[in-house]
């Protein structure tokens, strides 16, 4: 009787500490990509970074994704552009990282298999010393190896974050500028 009372009790904290441990999950990456792009009639130009850390954390309901990106890591075509954008814009100096901490509006399911668009992840970006509540929209992979791949493009305002952009140049940034977020994220081994 004492056997199967400590075999019953054995069996439930393995199984619910099994679905326990499968509802959590914490992968970090430094090599998630951040882009932007502006275009206008007069110019175009892009520029990525591909040094970008992140953590994707699950904790039972609650799925948070955070970013760090370092703003010298930019890189661009022309050099002249590079120095402007650090110097003139972003003042890398001052303000040297972007980021961004949210949380997923909808509840999904990161451990089964499959493709999710569109999840709504709010959150609180700062970026040149400026803090705002925005949502973005992300398109979610989850592979058989349990690999999560992210994806995300959505549009700033310069001056939302007390960017100036002087009226000599004016015409050729964009007022809306598109961001492209990509990462990969992979278990805890």
């Amino acid at each position: 009787m004492k056997n199967s009372k400590l075999i019953l009790l054995f069996v439930i904290l393995t199984l619910s500490t099994s679905g326990y441990v499968k509802a959590q999950f914490k992968s970090e990456t430094r090599t998630a990509k951040v882009s932007f792009r502006s275009q206008t009639p007069i110019e175009e130009f892009y520029s990525e970074n591909n040094q970008v850390a992140s953590i994707l954390k699950v904790d039972g309901k609650k799925k948070v994704l955070a970013f760090n990106v370092i703003m010298r890591s930019f890189k661009f075509d022309k050099a002249l552009m590079e120095e402007h954008f650090n110097e003139k814009y972003v003042h890398s100096e001052k303000y040297p990282t972007a980021k961004f901490v949210g949380e997923f509006a909808e509840d999904i399911d990161l451990t089964t298999p499959g493709k999710y668009k569109n999840i709504s992840i709010s959150g609180t970006m700062t970026l040149h010393g400026v803090s705002r509540t925005v949502t973005v929209p992300v398109d979610l992979e989850v592979g058989k190896n349990n690999e999560i791949k992210g994806h995300a493009t959505f549009k700033i305002k310069p001056e939302e974050f007390n960017i100036e952009i002087p009226k000599l140049v004016s015409e050729k940034i964009s007022r809306e500028i598109v961001v492209t977020v990509d990462a990969l994220y992979k278990p805890a081994r």
